[in-house]
């Protein structure tokens, strides 16, 4: 099905909050916990993996109760009116600086991030889920990765470029150090959470018009005693819940996307959460030039984002996404050796980052949608909101193991948050973790996606073989014995 314009704007522009929270939290939290507020970075990465492996908690559970969710607005947009403005909040209190011990910061920062998270949560798996809900076209949804790809760079440039840029220039007004990083963290969660709430007005959910929705008010005393008999019986929804993500884990399809996943956000988080450091301690770059260089990074994916549509139509996804990984690998695998010593030589750097990053951003939640159609097929249910869940708690893993890795590596390569000049150990690690340490996690990501079996071709199948199933047809499974 192909989608309408406002749709692909509206969904896209929810996009922005995606993105800008994710980076925000992605690129600085550690560096504003071990820097700003002083913590140990081992302390720091932590409390970091902590919020992560609560988003993974968080993220299947969301997915289970928006797949079971029936309200007159659908399943998946009362979460992202929900989940808005808490987000803003809680990204203000995360960036917060609070005199007191050490001990009590910790629990502090613990229990932000926490709540940070689980607001995330509540937003993004819906979020991600209604992409698959919207259209079955396998084309038309890498075209709606692409328009929020586009939204996305927005995003990046809100909570990667725009934090240096309002934290510098607050300073030179006359605020503190830790008061501008508060300031910054208001405006900057106060525009994502807007974007989001925004967006979501802007889409009118397919569910909306299921005869479920229709009579929803005639069935209203039934559904709330239904929801409170299902409060009764907690333990048969998390056995529920755990029986259909084992079923789905079992597809070969999920499995592998899911690897591929895991390895890119592990390389993808140390990357993120390092450059600050690689750019500050290494480069010795001022605030100005830090934010050139983050605006490279942000907007010269877009000039790829058109490219991958177009080439998806000759090219399948699983293709698509070597080809632009390798070229990442081998250029940043080079940059790893010889190493990244000048602002030009960072724009390439970062050029090259790019090719994978969109690789990544644009066509995983694509095949992600695809999945969600395999799993019809062989298991016979229609649960995308666990599916696309599921993506979400790799991401969420991958972000605490890359997070405590990089929190044990500062910590182990001796970094000082007090001093302006790092150790030689420190500086070569910190470079490390800037490059060959993301290639290697990049290379493990090919690995696994060369196993991914759902090509274009094997869709189309897999849709018609749904479309015989709908017409009372006999299916033979042979064919799709490689997607189990």
């Amino acid at each position: 099905m192909k989608l309408k314009r406002k749709t692909k704007i509206s969904y896209g522009l929810a996009g922005v909050g995606d993105s800008a929270f994710y980076n925000l939290a992605g690129t600085f939290f550690i560096f504003f916990l071990s820097t700003i507020v002083g913590l140990d970075p081992g302390v720091a990465g932590t409390i970091a993996a902590v919020g992560a492996i609560w988003e993974t908690l968080c993220g299947a559970v969301v997915g289970y109760l928006s797949d079971h969710t029936r309200t007159r607005f659908g399943r998946r947009k009362p979460y992202l009116l929900i989940a808005a403005f808490p987000l803003a909040l809680f990204t203000s209190l995360v960036f917060t600086a609070i005199d007191a011990g050490a001990g009590f910061r910790a629990f502090y920062y613990t229990v932000m991030v926490i709540l940070f998270w689980t607001s995330f949560s509540v937003f993004f798996v819906p979020y991600l889920a209604w992409g698959a809900e919207l259209t079955q076209d396998y084309d038309e949804r890498t075209v709606l990765r692409g328009y929020t790809f586009l939204f996305n760079n927005l995003g990046m440039a809100i909570g990667m470029i725009l934090p240096n840029i309002l934290v510098d220039l607050l300073m030179q007004w006359g605020k503190s150090e830790s008061g501008s990083w508060q300031m910054m963290a208001i405006f900057c969660g106060l525009c994502s959470g807007l974007t989001i709430f925004a967006g979501a007005l802007g889409i009118r959910d397919p569910k909306e018009l299921e005869p479920e929705g229709e009579e929803l008010g005639k069935k209203k005393d039934k559904s709330a005693k239904r929801r409170t008999d299902s409060l009764k019986k907690i333990w048969n929804v998390v056995a529920d819940m755990v029986k259909n993500y084992v079923q789905i884990l079992r597809l070969r399809a999920i499995r592998f996307i899911l690897g591929a996943s895991i390895f890119y956000l592990i390389g993808y988080a140390i990357f993120c959460s390092d450059r600050m450091y690689f750019f500050t301690y290494n480069m010795r770059l001022s605030p100005g030039a830090i934010t050139v260089v983050m605006a490279i990074m942000t907007f010269a994916s877009s000039v790829f984002v058109p490219v991958i549509p177009a080439l998806g139509r000759r090219f399948d996804k699983r293709t698509l996404f070597i080809a632009g990984m390798a070229f990442s690998v081998a250029v940043m695998g080079l940059y790893g050796f010889i190493g990244v010593s000048s602002l030009a030589a960072a724009g390439i750097y970062a050029i090259a980052y790019c090719m994978g990053s969109i690789c990544y951003w644009q066509l995983i939640p694509a095949m992600i949608y695809d999945v969600c159609e395999v799993d019809q097929l062989v298991n016979r249910k229609e649960r995308a909101g666990l599916v696309i869940s599921l993506q979400s708690l790799s991401e969420s893993l991958a972000n605490a193991v890359g997070l405590q890795l990089l929190g044990l590596i500062l910590k182990f390569a001796g970094f000082n948050g007090t001093a302006s000049v790092q150790a030689q150990s420190t500086l070569l690690w910190t470079h490390l973790c800037f490059t060959l340490i993301p290639v290697l996690f990049m290379i493990l990501s090919i690995v696994m996606m060369a196993r991914y079996p759902v090509t274009k071709e094997m869709y189309n199948r897999v849709l018609s073989a749904l479309e015989q199933r709908k017409r009372g047809e006999e299916i033979d499974m042979e064919p799709f014995k490689g997607l189990k």
